[in-house]
């Protein structure tokens, strides 16, 4: 029997190999295996009997710091990706500055 990879001639890869280009924080945001979020319930519809509810997602300073470090590494890329934009290069630097003093306050106050 003849698999696929041998008819296509390609190289198969590996779970790792998928990843290794690939941030942990961008792209997983706001996602875990717990459930971070409460639903508040409305006033029943006298016509229908329906109650609506509302999504809250809860706080997170760990999902926070994620997010953060998604974005400065964003910021970061379009720097590089436009030298000559000072005004950008500024902005990644001063992000980059704030992520690292609010993981720093995060891991001094916030053992999560």
């Amino acid at each position: 029997m003849v698999s696929l990879v041998d008819i296509y001639n390609i190289k198969e890869s590996s779970f790792n190999e998928l990843k290794k280009d690939r941030d942990p924080a961008r792209g997983n945001k706001g996602k875990s295996g717990e459930k971070d979020y409460y639903l508040v319930h409305g006033e029943e519809d006298p016509v229908t009997g329906a109650r609506p509810s509302k999504v809250v997602y809860k706080r997170s300073v760990k999902k926070m710091v994620a997010d953060l470090e998604a974005e400065a590494i964003d910021m970061q890329k379009l720097a590089e990706d436009n030298p000559d934009d000072i005004v950008i290069y500024n902005i990644a630097e001063e992000l980059k500055e704030l992520f690292n003093t609010f993981r720093t306050h995060a891991r001094k106050n916030y053992n999560e």
